[in-house]
């Protein structure tokens, strides 16, 4: 009796979340996206925050994007592995930061928004950090721990802080 009541009250919250995002307040749509625990129910929220997501790509809990603006800037291809804990920051800036944002070096070189681009069949593994500007090739891979600050072409293992080529890699292998 319990697990029947229990199992209707979690599709009542499914069909609730999925048909009100239109009209949940951001701070409800980060949380639900970023710590739901349906990936199903996340991906919808993630498109919300300005993120396009292929066919068969859900990210795993704790996926964050950091963006100021919730414009789209993540773009992401299909039947993509998103481990825990990934990080995509397509904006960075000292958002609560007056003064260091004044610093002409700043604005310059570290001030930075950009696109980030994930292709097919893409596998990123768990508290990986992708900063603004990057693009992944297709079958491709990133190590655990990783913090990919450039272009990683196809086929391509990369792994490290900063994230480097640890082996091109070919269909046949």
């Amino acid at each position: 009796m319990r697990k029947k009541l229990l199992t209707k009250v979690d599709d009542a919250l499914y069909h609730l979340l999925l048909n009100n995002v239109n009209i949940m307040p951001m701070r409800l749509v980060k949380l639900i996206a970023f710590f739901y625990t349906d990936a199903r129910v996340r991906k919808v929220y993630l498109r919300k925050l300005g993120v396009k997501m292929g066919e068969g790509t859900y990210g795993n809990l704790g996926f964050r994007i950091v963006s100021d603006d919730y414009r789209t800037r993540v773009f992401i291809g299909k039947h993509v592995s998103i481990a825990p804990n990934v990080v995509m920051i397509a904006c960075s800036s000292a958002n609560n930061g007056k003064k260091i944002n004044e610093i002409p070096y700043v604005k310059e070189h570290l001030w930075k928004e950009d696109r980030i681009v994930i292709a097919d069949d893409v596998w990123i593994g768990a508290n990986v950090t992708i900063l603004p500007g990057v693009s992944v090739g297709e079958c491709s891979v990133i190590g655990a721990g990783s913090v990919v600050t450039k272009k990683v072409k196809p086929y391509t293992i990369v792994a490290g802080n900063p994230a480097r080529v640890i082996r091109r890699l070919n269909e046949k292998e």
